[in-house]
């Protein structure tokens, strides 16, 4: 705990404050989830989230609190989503497969593939390749890659920080592979925090297309971390 910052906290003003944060966060989590999840059980493990990064947190001068917090209470929530183990086994597979076909075609054309290009070597009808982008919208995203790709929270450890840094910008990298589309929603998803609808109104495009962009961004990510981890 960062005692001389935490001194100065006053947790229980601190957790009311951000307790719409929190809310919100949750909302937006269960959105993308499927119906049997309870938004009042993510709200309740997001804060715990705040209150981890009000123990947690060490001022500097480009990490405000909000957005340390905002880290945290997504990665308490989707911790707990990994644990209940929301995506069944049949997705996971159908996932393992088209990540593999994604990392295979984009070492051949040294590029990444186009959706058409990706289904016909999944063997797939571009429409039932949007059903399975559809039908994973649970799909986890960046914030709860698994826990082999992505470094541990480093706290004090001098290591541990330097491998959360070379992620940082291991991410940042990926990030700029993609598609224009695919960053730009990406961005206004997580930069700019914008919902699914809002980045539909940005764009001209439905809802369900946006999901099915981040759902193949994701795929994309996910096939490059697992690259890495191997080597």
């Amino acid at each position: 705990m960062n005692k001389a910052y935490a001194q100065q906290v006053n947790f229980a003003e601190e957790m009311e404050k951000y307790n719409p944060l929190v809310k919100r966060i949750a909302y937006q989590v269960a959105s993308k989830l499927p119906a049997n999840v309870e938004v009042d059980d993510l709200i309740q493990e997001g804060l715990i989230g705040l209150l981890d990064a009000l123990k947690k947190y060490v001022p500097q001068p480009n990490l405000s609190f909000e957005i340390y917090a905002r880290t945290r209470i997504k990665g308490a929530i989707y911790d707990s989503c990994r644990k209940n183990d929301i995506l069944p086994r049949n997705q996971r597979d159908e996932l393992s497969r088209l990540e593999k076909i994604n990392r295979k075609l984009e070492q051949e054309f040294g590029r990444p593939p186009s959706e058409n290009e990706i289904a016909l070597a999944a063997e797939l009808s571009l429409e039932e390749y949007f059903g399975i982008m559809d039908g994973m919208v649970n799909l986890m995203p960046i914030d709860d890659v698994s826990d082999d790709m992505l470094p541990s929270d480093g706290g004090s450890d001098p290591l541990q920080n330097a491998a959360m840094s070379q992620f940082a910008e291991q991410l940042a990298v990926i990030l700029k592979k993609l598609p224009e589309k695919e960053q730009m929603v990406m961005a206004l998803h997580y930069q700019e925090d914008l919902s699914y609808r809002e980045i539909a109104e940005v764009l001209n495009l439905t809802t369900g297309r946006i999901s099915q962009i981040h759902t193949q961004c994701m795929i994309r990510i996910r096939s490059h971390l697992k690259v890495a981890a191997s080597n």
